[in-house]
């Protein structure tokens, strides 16, 4: 009706030579005498529209407890609530306006999680446990054997088959509502995958006797128990076997780490080669992977050293003729004197924050010298203070280097491994027992071997 009289009035002007008056006279009676929402049925969304999650997308791997983004693998059970209905999609009598409901499955990570903290979508906190229910959570732990969810298999459409996800960890939110909107938020959730689901996912970190070394109260994990599951995961890893890692050295380690208190949860969410992977968990502790003799062995530049470290006595009838034991002391012109690391803070909802150590002498001495690294899986300030300090000590003094030559006998010793030398002399009393680490082999073509060693601090 409302538009039949602009017609009408677009009529009379055209009799009068004003037809575009009329039409605007007709419109301006037509909206008064029908104002909108008198009789008129509002515009009802019928359905929603939303990025689909592209083919081949990668769902992180995550240690530790941590935060991360959420990728929707389905949705369904789309309702429209009625403006005058008051139903559970959040409308209320007389607001004017349809409310909206919807299901949604949102993965989460690769693997078995041990437990849900929290849901963000946007800036709004997800109850777990809603007390009016409005939207139900169930949370699927990514267990190999797990069966399709039963509120998804309720609402597929005909011919469609029911998606177990197993070895996928996933959240299922039940009736979420959207409010007055179609529009989907972006989901996080805090998240934790510990020891004990990590050890059900993958055998080789008992094989190795890396299962003691558990996870610390704020559920951050050693960076070393992380790099062996990388290693030998056959799921998402490189799949090596327990005996392809020299345990013996991957347990010190292991044990120098917790010595130091050097934990993280990092989250492996990039489509990048493995060994990038490697490189960035060995940053945790300043690692050294090193493969000989049929294994990978496992060392740390470490600072400070501790007292109990094993190590390799070389005698002096071990030195090749011509190559006895140069000492010197390493430059340090070009050495970092600042160190700094961003790193994510749990205590402010995993936004960015940065720990910097410095050594003012030696900045006034020589000018700045800064070393900048990211390392997303530090998630407290005691950490990251912790490993900046780490990083300071190893950098700011150049250390004591050596050289020396063996005979057939040093096809035994391999880079990363600690030796000490048995020196005659007084001259030589203030370098007994200083341990070095090996850094470089050369083999030359009769099969003796010069070796180049550092400091150990």
């Amino acid at each position: 009706m409302k538009t039949a009289i602009t017609i009408v009035g677009g009529v009379v002007g055209a009799s009068v030579g004003q037809p575009q008056l009329g039409l605007m006279v007709g419109a301006m009676l037509g909206s008064y005498l029908y104002p909108p929402g008198s009789n008129a049925q509002a515009m009802r969304v019928g359905g929603m529209r939303f990025s689909a999650p592209q083919k081949g997308q990668v769902l992180p791997i995550i240690y530790g407890k941590t935060r991360v983004a959420g990728t929707i693998i389905w949705y369904g059970d789309f309702q429209t609530h009625a403006a005058d209905s008051g139903g559970s999609g959040g409308g209320s009598k007389g607001s004017g306006q349809d409310t909206y409901t919807v299901g949604l499955a949102i993965a989460l990570c690769e693997g078995r999680v041990s437990g849900l903290w929290g849901g963000w979508a946007g800036g709004d906190v997800i109850d777990l446990i809603p007390p009016d229910e409005i939207c139900t959570v169930d949370f699927e732990q990514g267990e190999p054997t797990q069966v399709a969810n039963a509120y998804i298999t309720a609402h597929l459409a005909a011919g469609q088959e029911a998606v177990a996800y197993p070895g996928v960890s996933y959240v299922v939110l039940q009736g979420y509502p959207l409010g007055y909107t179609t529009s989907i938020p972006s989901f996080t959730f805090e998240i934790s995958r510990l020891m004990a689901a990590l050890t059900a996912d993958n055998p080789a970190i008992a094989a190795l006797g890396l299962d003691g070394y558990v996870e610390d109260g704020n559920g951050d994990m050693s960076p070393v128990v992380c790099l062996a599951d990388f290693m030998t995961n056959p799921r998402y890893g490189l799949g090596l076997d327990a005996t392809d890692l020299d345990a013996a050295s991957w347990v010190e380690e292991a044990a120098y780490a917790s010595y130091m208190s050097l934990v993280c949860s990092p989250v492996l969410e990039n489509s990048q080669p493995g060994t990038s992977h490697i490189e960035h968990l060995l940053s945790y502790f300043d690692g050294i992977l090193v493969y000989t003799q049929g294994a990978f062995h496992l060392h740390s530049r470490r600072s400070p050293s501790r007292e109990d470290l094993p190590y390799t006595q070389i005698q002096p009838w071990e030195w090749l003729d011509g190559y006895v034991p140069k000492f010197g002391r390493g430059t340090d012109r070009q050495a970092a004197n600042t160190v700094t690391l961003e790193y994510l803070s749990r205590a402010d909802s995993y936004n960015s924050a940065t720990s910097e150590r410095r050594d003012d002498w030696d900045i006034g001495r020589r000018g700045l010298y800064r070393e900048q690294l990211a390392l997303n899986g530090v998630t407290t300030a005691v950490v990251a203070d912790r490993i900046c300090s780490k990083l300071l000590w190893a950098r700011i003094t150049g250390p004591k280097t050596v050289e020396w030559g063996m005979g057939p006998a040093g096809v035994w010793y391999e880079p990363g491994i600690l030796v000490s030398f048995e020196l005659i002399g007084a001259s030589a009393y203030a370098l007994e027992g200083t341990v070095y680490r090996i850094v470089k082999i050369t083999e030359n073509p009769d099969g003796t071997f010069i070796f180049a060693g550092v400091e150990e601090r």
